[in-house]
């Protein structure tokens, strides 16, 4: 399996007016370096629960065969976009995207094929995927924007990209902002 991202989210969950203002910054001279906090936290975040926060679209490459129902590794699926069966000499054959149904009440998403379609050993199924609780930062929940925002506070502080994992104290802070969003594998 291989996952390509086709679309990168267009906002960040949290904006710079915003982390400035929690950080209480004045001046504009550190504007570049929080905004790559800001990013990078966001992504180390969607690690961290195996959620997409804003709206992002990617391409997931299965191998075949596949049963009458797959996870995909993302979540939230938001939207099927396009499917499509890769031969082993590179063709490519569409797919009407209404032969799967989406069933994210799981964790990660199921996806049932309804069209019945037979994947060989040899072929590959494409799927492309919007992911992400939405396009807006507002659409993410407030306990992941405060979230990133004690993440960047900490990096801010130390000047450094540190897992927050491996920082006692934050980490303890996070836990329970992010448990109930955390994805786990059973």
């Amino acid at each position: 399996m291989s996952l390509t991202l086709l679309t990168a989210p267009a906002v960040e969950p949290v904006s710079l007016a915003e982390i400035k203002a929690y950080l209480k910054i004045d001046q504009d001279t550190e504007d570049d370096l929080i905004r790559a906090f800001l990013s990078a936290a966001r992504v180390h975040l969607e690690h961290m629960i195996g959620h997409h926060l804003i709206t992002q679209t990617w391409r997931v490459l299965m191998e075949g065969p596949l049963g009458e129902s797959f996870r995909l590794p993302l979540q939230p699926v938001s939207d099927l976009l396009a499917l499509a069966v890769v031969d082993v000499d590179g063709s490519v054959t569409e797919l009407d995207v209404s032969g799967l149904s989406i069933f994210q009440t799981d964790n990660p998403a199921t996806l049932a094929n309804l069209d019945g379609f037979v994947l060989s050993s040899k072929q590959r199924l494409q799927i492309d995927v919007e992911t992400g609780f939405g396009p807006m930062a507002e659409d993410v929940p407030e306990p992941l924007r405060l979230a990133i925002k004690m993440i960047v506070a900490e990096w801010y502080e130390r000047r450094l990209i540190a897992d927050p994992a491996q920082l006692p104290a934050l980490a303890k802070a996070l836990a329970p902002l992010i448990t109930p969003y955390r994805s786990f594998h059973l």
